[in-house]
């Protein structure tokens, strides 16, 4: 008698399971709300070269390998392989360049976090490097408390701190550690 109890047990308990997978349906927004609740992406893809506009005129330019989108109260986009941005001039000309080998995009603040290997560079060929640079589109700066090395006119300059318009042709360096002239090196 025992043993056929738990037999009957074993067929409800199966039975139960499944009624519950044959009753599952598939809900896009519980489908969204369980991706928030896990902390996984709403949207992936490879590939990816987007054209940012202000005004109808050309902005930036951003292309990555990899991105992942999350939702919620903080929506952003994760580009786990790196990013480059190239911004525009009003005239539509190419001014700045960016590099990193991670960078994460704010959406609701306009702010890209690029980190590892960070390169800078602008028209006129000054290059900085950092391992970590923040770009405030909507207050068109770029700045970081990290460490930096500038590289221009024949000088690297070291320093800590770095604030500069998203064009990287005006910039202040916050704490200056010292100065390599290049031309005089041996």
């Amino acid at each position: 008698m025992r043993l056929h109890t738990h037999s009957t047990k074993k067929s409800i308990a199966a039975l139960l399971g499944l009624a519950m997978l044959f009753s599952c349906e598939t809900n896009p927004v519980k489908m969204e709300a369980l991706s928030k609740e896990l902390n996984e992406p709403t949207v992936s893809t490879t590939v990816i070269e987007w054209f940012y506009t202000k005004n109808g005129k050309a902005s930036f330019k951003l292309n990555s390998p990899e991105m992942f989108r999350f939702d919620g109260e903080e929506p952003y986009l994760e580009f786990p392989k790196g990013i480059e941005l190239q911004s525009f001039e009003a005239l539509g000309e190419k001014d700045a360049y960016l590099r990193s080998d991670y960078a994460i995009q704010h959406l609701k603040d306009k702010l890209i976090e690029a980190k590892g290997n960070v390169l800078l560079q602008n028209v006129k060929g000054e290059k900085l490097e950092t391992e970590y640079l923040i770009w405030d589109e909507a207050k068109e700066l770029i700045y970081t408390e990290e460490f930096v090395k500038i590289t221009k006119n024949g000088q690297v300059i070291m320093g800590e701190g770095f604030e500069s318009d998203i064009y990287f042709s005006e910039y202040t360096l916050k704490k200056s550690r010292g100065i390599i002239n290049l031309d005089h090196a041996e």
